[in-house]
């Protein structure tokens, strides 16, 4: 029972003995007083009665002065009950008689002529109450008729004297003491039937009502019990059916604010779509694993995860299916670390795993932590079945100790994503510690990034133009136009910082100054007549480019504007993410290009996810032979097979096949047996600037491979003919 409750029912019950106990005095008071006040009127009246009649028989010896005759009138009252002593006296207050009943009362002065106590109450407050009671009574002379009157010239009614009697009232008193004790007496018995009464109200209702006060105070420690009350009567029992139903939505409410509650701490917490920790949470988790490293003397490891290639994925197959393979790819993380490591999402396809407890020395430290990333890795190899499509992952991994590396939680971050940047600038699929030197990487990427920003304005961008050979008709058919960047002195490679114009979104910008810049040189060719009508200029897209809204409508306002008659002259190459994800909107912008007589080809053909429905969806042009399986196909088995299988499949599809990478002549003579006539490499150029390209136009008669080609097809022509 909680203080409050006791104090509430005490207070209930000292109000109801309050209420009883001044009921009862009260009863007990008036009761008493009224009894007493007519018992002291009934003594009150026989005194007066009697000083009166010793008044009027006094009357006589009074006027006569016979005080023998007074004093036997006296004594004949001296058996009056409660009689203390009765004095007669005249006028002039002289004492003509005295009659005591008790010796004590023979010296006491005689009682003052006045009026007497008239009430019990003017009695109880004078100073002789618990004594005497002192009745005067005058004596007149009008009261008697005889002789000697008729000689007397007397006014009628005239005082002659006075008759004073002291009643003896300890009898009284006593009688008083008695009354006072049956009064308490009465006061008790009261008292007790409104205990009684008071309990019966408590358990009634101060019982139910301390009940309902203990499932109140209950409430705010969280016990919400409905109270069952089977006394109180009826507006007790609607309390407490008032308070069950108050205690039911209360329920409901806490229900509903605890699930509120837990949803904004997943929230706050957790990532919404994979369940691991967020940045919010990771961070928490990093600083406590801090310092648990200090106060232990040990070392940890914090790992930043990348996974590989995911961008294609959400490119092509969307990005629900994306959404499903992180969720997929948490699982496995969860199972591959220990029990007492923390995962995390940082964002995207971005994983985080804190590794604590490691050994202090380094050596050790970088084994356990290496053998985790390796663990993941293995954990990952297997192909994941999601809607029909199997997809292998991996992670580029990159890995920041403490307290080697640094000992704070955003240094430790910022060394681990400079360690997996490394790790996808190494091939994927691997990990990386982190090396001072890594920083430097990181501060050289955010240069590229600034720099690329204003690259067309400085005129750092120019494009390359590698040759594209029909050896079956001995000429050029067309030049792939390729991208450069010179940033301060320095050539970029297109691996570093194409990737980073998608990422940044600069990529459609730059793709069209790439698109217009190409046509504009081409129509300078055909106007110097280094190229026939037949001769084309590829231009390759990326599938942000591609997806674009206005990728069609604004490919074609350059086009017409730069090479107005230019029907077949533009070949757009794309890579195979970018048909993998067909949609409505991807396939007006290729139907609209197609119709204005832009060619498509696939780039790369062979390395993405050769998931080859998009060649009935997409009607297009050529397949582009990757280098990677032009480069062994002379040695390797594999390689020579695959090529044919692309030839032949191409052939039964009707597209052209042109393979890049063609760097000897025994590659060339390998793919024209095989039927494969269009060739692209080092062996015909390398990728060179729009004037050197002019150059290259003009003695093409003279080149090593394709002159002596052009002769030996201009041969086999005349043999023909």
């Amino acid at each position: 029972m909680s203080r409050s409750s006791i104090k509430m029912a005490t207070r209930f019950n000292l109000l109801n003995v309050a209420l009883v106990l001044v009921t009862a005095l009260s009863v007990g008071f008036i009761a008493t007083y009224t009894q007493l006040t007519r018992q002291f009127e009934a003594r009150q009246q026989h005194s007066l009665a009697l000083a009166m009649m010793l008044a009027e028989t006094s009357e006589y010896a009074v006027f006569t002065g016979q005080g023998k005759l007074l004093e036997r009138q006296l004594e004949r009252l001296r058996k009056v009950p409660g009689l203390a002593y009765a004095v007669i006296v005249d006028a002039q207050g002289r004492e003509l008689a005295r009659m005591s009943v008790d010796t004590q009362y023979d010296s006491r002065p005689l009682p003052q002529s006045g009026k007497g106590p008239e009430s019990f109450w003017d009695w109880w407050q004078a100073s002789h109450r618990h004594g005497l009671l002192e009745i005067v009574r005058p004596i007149t002379s009008g009261g008697f008729q005889n002789e000697d009157a008729l000689f007397l010239q007397t006014p009628s009614s005239t005082v002659i004297g006075e008759v004073r009697l002291v009643m003896n009232l300890d009898d009284f008193v006593a009688v008083v003491r008695h009354a006072v004790r049956w009064g308490l007496l009465v006061v008790a018995v009261i008292l007790l039937i409104g205990l009684a009464v008071s309990l019966t109200m408590t358990a009634r209702i101060a019982s139910p009502l301390k009940r309902l006060a203990d499932a109140a105070h209950q409430l705010t420690d969280g016990r919400m019990q409905p109270v069952e009350l089977d006394s109180g009567g009826p507006e007790v029992r609607e309390l407490g059916r008032a308070f069950n139903l108050m205690v039911s939505w209360l329920a409901d409410y806490r229900t509903e604010v605890q699930s509120y509650q837990s949803m904004l701490e997943r929230q706050a917490f957790y990532d919404e779509l994979t369940g691991l920790a967020n940045r919010n949470l990771l961070k928490d988790h990093l600083q406590l694993a801090l310092s648990q490293t200090h106060r232990r003397r040990s070392s940890m490891a914090l790992l930043f995860l990348d996974l590989d290639r995911f961008k294609y994925v959400n490119d092509t197959l969307g990005h629900s299916f994306g959404d499903q393979l992180l969720q997929e790819v948490s699982d496995r993380l969860r199972h591959a670390v220990r029990a007492g490591d923390t995962v995390g999402r940082m964002g995207g396809d971005e994983f985080v795993v804190i590794l604590d407890g490691l050994s202090r020395e380094l050596a050790e430290a970088r084994r356990d932590a290496a053998r985790l990333a390796e663990q993941i890795g293995h954990t990952l190899h297997k192909p994941f079945t999601i809607r029909g499509h199997d997809i292998s992952t991996s992670f580029s991994i990159g890995i920041a100790l403490c307290p080697h590396d640094g000992d704070d939680s955003e240094a430790l971050i910022r060394y681990a994503d400079c360690a997996m940047y490394d790790a996808k600038t190494q091939g994927r699929n691997t990990y990386r510690f982190y090396e001072p030197a890594l920083q430097q990487r990181g501060a050289r990427r955010l240069n590229l990034e600034s720099g690329l920003k204003r690259a067309r304005e400085l005129g750092e961008l120019m494009l390359y133009f590698q040759p594209k050979y029909d050896s079956a008709r001995g000429r050029l058919i067309g030049a792939e136009a390729l991208l450069r960047w010179q940033y301060k002195h320095e050539m970029i490679s297109p691996t570093e910082f194409i990737p980073l114009a998608e990422e940044t979104g600069l990529i459609l910008p730059i793709g069209e100054w790439v698109l217009e810049t190409a046509l504009n040189t081409l129509a300078e060719w055909r106007r110097l007549n280094l190229v026939d009508a037949e001769f084309h200029i590829g231009v390759n897209v990326s599938p942000a480019q591609f997806w674009h809204s206005q990728f069609a409508p604004r490919t074609l306002a350059i086009l017409q504007r730069c090479l107005p008659e230019g029907q077949g002259a533009l070949e757009l190459e794309l890579t195979e993410s970018c048909l993998l994800r067909p949609s409505e909107e991807s396939q007006r912008t290729f139907n609209a290009l197609r119709q204005a007589g832009v060619r498509f080809a696939v780039d790369d053909f062979g390395t993405g996810y050769s998931n080859l429905g998009y060649l009935k969806q997409f009607p297009l042009d050529v397949l582009k032979i990757d280098q990677s399986f032009v480069r062994d196909c002379i040695d390797d088995i594999s390689d020579a097979t695959i090529i044919r299988a692309i030839i032949a499949m191409a052939r039964g599809l009707g597209l052209a096949v042109i393979a890049e990478g063609v760097e000897t002549a025994e590659h060339a003579e390998f793919l024209k047996s095989e039927g494969c006539d269009l060739l692209q490499g080092y062996l015909l150029a390398k990728p060179m600037p729009a004037d050197q390209f002019a150059e290259f136009c003009r003695q093409l008669a003279f080149h090593p491979y394709l002159g002596n080609a052009a002769a030996s097809h201009s041969a086999d022509a005349k043999l023909l003919r």
